[in-house]
């Protein structure tokens, strides 16, 4: 454990407490170096607060020392998503409108969790406005940076958590995710995040985009995120859609010896049918065999490649419908002066989600199950789909849209994630591979429904057969 302690993961940070290594205070301390070091470049936090963070590091010293511990994260640094309501810190939501209020007398559930189990909370990061985009820029924010080459994009719109973790400030954070928020900024900054089966992890108050809408951990490798999971995958009576609590830990088991995988691939994971010109782009498309064929050489995995789904119904449309009527509900509580300032982009969003009627949202929620139902049917016959978590790798800073495609669309270059949102599969990204400007590639894995458990378990084993959770970005900005 010969490192600086910014780079420790949970469990080695777990470790060293438990050895007497160092101490919450000194682990802290170097995380908060970290964080003053980078922010000013990176741009990940919004909120942060040296003297709270020493005050929660003292006390959960003190909790070490007499043996004490609340919980499983007693010590541990996590940031927040500054979309989630806070107590002790204001929630802007990336945003300068006024009608929906700053300060909160309550935390979210995850929020709550945390501090319960004894975690430190480092303050809240930065989110595009309402994490409304796939790429975390705002007014209010400015632009938040890829620790891996700051001349791009961190990704969005957990941009300010992803972008955060991926360079030692803090080795976790809680995300959104509503259509790709979580998978994105981690496949663009080469970290584990997991989109949960909806309902597995509660939320208060209700996301605007409805039943898309998860929150999910943001980690360096899928076993952190699996302490966290443990935490904060609990049910809540603030939240009406929370899912039974289930007795077990998420922390991976090894897989016995006889058992094999059954692993569909799917290049474009059927969106081609919608996207004519759809492909991937040459560095992703190379780091993705490379990794496929790595998979070949494993006795344990039976690979099926370019597995075909054919979706009943266009998620990309459904897609919108529900998004874009959640921009146009969400909008009734703005004032007019905040319809004034609002994103522009956000404003096209809330125009043509007032044209959806009724007929229309219960028509996408139709074909909403449809799609939910045939992606059930497909894992009759396999364990879990892999495939590429974007088509592209990180976008150059400044833009919403890759060079190339539609800028018009927002949601043109991200049609492998948001399918997922609609049929609630709980749905993780893995760092596997970089391309030739050292750009990390991120795969995305699909699990059936519920089996939140079995997808960090894959994760993890995946992340072993690549080998790549201790590389870091160079930091040398």
């Amino acid at each position: 454990m010969n490192q600086e302690l910014w780079k420790y993961s949970v469990r080695e940070i777990i470790t060293g407490y438990k050895k007497k290594l160092f101490d919450c205070v000194e682990l802290t301390n170097s995380i908060i170096n970290q964080i003053k070091k980078l922010n000013k470049k990176i741009n990940a936090f919004v909120e942060f607060d040296e003297e709270k963070i020493i005050k929660q590091a003292i006390l959960a010293k003190k909790r070490w020392d007499e043996g004490k511990t609340l919980g499983s994260l007693d010590g541990i640094p996590i940031s927040i998503k500054d979309l989630l309501i806070t107590k002790d810190y204001p929630t802007y939501r990336g945003t300068f409108t006024k009608s929906i209020p700053y300060d909160s007398n309550k935390n979210a559930p995850v929020v709550d969790k945390l501090v319960h189990s004894g975690a430190i909370i480092l303050g809240k990061t930065t989110t595009p406005e309402f994490g409304h985009k796939g790429t975390t820029t705002s007014a209010r924010y400015g632009e938040t940076l890829n620790p891996w080459n700051i001349k791009t994009n961190s990704g969005g719109s957990s941009g300010g958590s992803s972008a955060a973790v991926s360079c030692g400030m803090g080795p976790l954070s809680i995300g959104t995710d509503g259509g790709g928020s979580i998978r994105i900024p981690c496949s663009f900054c080469g970290l584990f995040g997991h989109k949960p089966t909806f309902g597995r992890v509660p939320a208060y108050p209700i996301s605007p985009f409805g039943t898309v809408a998860n929150v999910g951990p943001i980690s360096r490798n899928a076993l952190d995120s699996s302490i966290l999971m443990d935490v904060i995958a609990k049910p809540d009576n603030n939240d009406w859609y929370s899912l039974p609590y289930e007795n077990k830990s998420f922390f991976p088991k090894k897989y016995e010896e006889n058992v094999t995988l059954k692993i569909g691939f799917s290049r474009l994971w059927g969106m081609n049918k919608y996207f004519e010109d759809l492909t991937l782009d040459n560095d992703v498309e190379t780091v993705m065999q490379k990794a496929l064929n790595s998979l070949k050489k494993n006795n344990r995995i039976k690979l099926s490649e370019d597995i075909d789904i054919d979706w009943p119904n266009n998620p990309e449309h459904i897609f919108k419908i529900i998004w874009h009527t959640g921009a146009a509900n969400l909008a009734r509580k703005f004032s007019k002066e905040d319809l004034d300032i609002v994103d522009q982009n956000f404003l096209n969003f809330i125009e043509k989600g007032k044209k959806n009627s009724i007929f229309d949202i219960m028509g996408a929620e139709a074909k909403r199950a449809e799609n939910g139902v045939y992606i059930a049917n497909i894992f009759e016959k396999y364990d879990f789909i892999i495939g590429p978590t974007l088509p592209v790798t990180a976008l150059k800073k400044g833009r919403n849209v890759p060079m190339g495609w539609n800028t018009q669309d927002f949601f043109s270059w991200t049609p492998f994630t948001y399918p997922f949102n609609l049929t609630k599969n709980p749905t993780s990204t893995i760092n596997c591979g970089f391309s030739n400007s050292n750009l990390p590639v991120g795969m995305q894995i699909v699990a059936p429904m519920y089996q939140d458990h079995n997808c960090l378990r894959f994760a993890n084993y995946l992340e072993e057969e690549f080998g790549l959770t201790k590389n870091w970005p160079s930091l040398k900005y």
